[in-house]
């Protein structure tokens, strides 16, 4: 996917997030939606390209959540992959990665 398109998907995350009052709780809901929807290669992609161009339009919060973003199943247990409040979880169990 291109990275423009993974940036856009991510600002728009980014937007209903940047709506809760607590920006910890908007950090950390912005990384688990894209830990828990995104496929690992799409984390990846966006990951690099995010980090090595700072021309894409990637909003403040997507830039900072760069580094809660997992980029593969080992990464599931780090402390700095916040998980998914509870109620959040995929409906459909083959939608995890």
């Amino acid at each position: 996917m291109r990275p423009e398109k993974l940036v856009g998907m991510a600002n728009q995350i980014s937007l209903f997030m940047e709506s809760k009052t607590d920006r910890d709780e908007a950090l950390e809901g912005l990384a688990a939606h894209i830990n828990d929807f995104w496929d690992p290669r799409m984390r990846r992609q966006f990951v690099d390209a995010v980090s090595s161009d700072d021309d894409l339009p990637a909003r403040d919060l997507v830039r900072r959540a760069l580094p809660l973003i997992r980029l593969s199943r080992e990464d599931d247990d780090l402390p700095g992959a916040p998980k998914s409040p509870a109620g959040s979880e995929p409906i459909n169990p083959a939608h995890r990665d």
